[in-house]
Formats: C-alpha cells, sequence, structure tokens
C-alpha cells in the first residue's frame, strides 16, 4: 500500500520575542492558531510578489527616475553619446 502524497511541509521559524508576542495576539484576535496567521500572512506577501514582472519594476522605475530635472543631463548625454548606426 503506497503511502498518501504529503501537500505541507513543516518549516521552523526563529523570530523575536516582540514579534512572537504580536503573532500570538492577533492568532487570539482572529481566533485562529499562530501557524494559520503567520501562513495566511506569508501567503499574502509572496502572492504579491511572485505576480511582479522583473520587466515591470525596470520599467516603473525608469518612468520614476526620468521625470526628475537631476536625470535629464544623464539622459541627454547617453542619447548624444549612444551609436544609433544600424538601430530602427
Amino acid at each position: 500500500m503506497s503511502r498518501p502524497r504529503q501537500t505541507s511541509v513543516v518549516v521552523t521559524l526563529r523570530v523575536s520575542s516582540g514579534l512572537s508576542r504580536r503573532i500570538e495576539r492577533e492568532a487570539r484576535r482572529r481566533r485562529h492558531t499562530k501557524s494559520e496567521v503567520v501562513r495566511k500572512i506569508l501567503e499574502a506577501a509572496l502572492a504579491t510578489s511572485e505576480a511582479a514582472d522583473p520587466g515591470d519594476e525596470a520599467r516603473r522605475q525608469s518612468r520614476l527616475v526620468s521625470g526628475r530635472r537631476s536625470e535629464k543631463a544623464a539622459l541627454r548625454f547617453v542619447e548624444q553619446a549612444g551609436d544609433q548606426r544600424g538601430w530602427r
């Protein structure tokens, strides 16, 4: 008889005593176990980071910087110094 496939693993996490107290308070407030609270928080935090595309983040940062007055001189230099022969 084969064993059923395990769908979860145990992860040990060391936290400060202050964070431990905050987790305990949140678990009491939600009326859940500490494991359930930490699992939900980790799932929520990682769900947003998995969806982030590195290209999207690079474009976002580029748009932020390109609007700055301090970057205009650098952008002009790059445009003038770059060899654009053969580029379409």
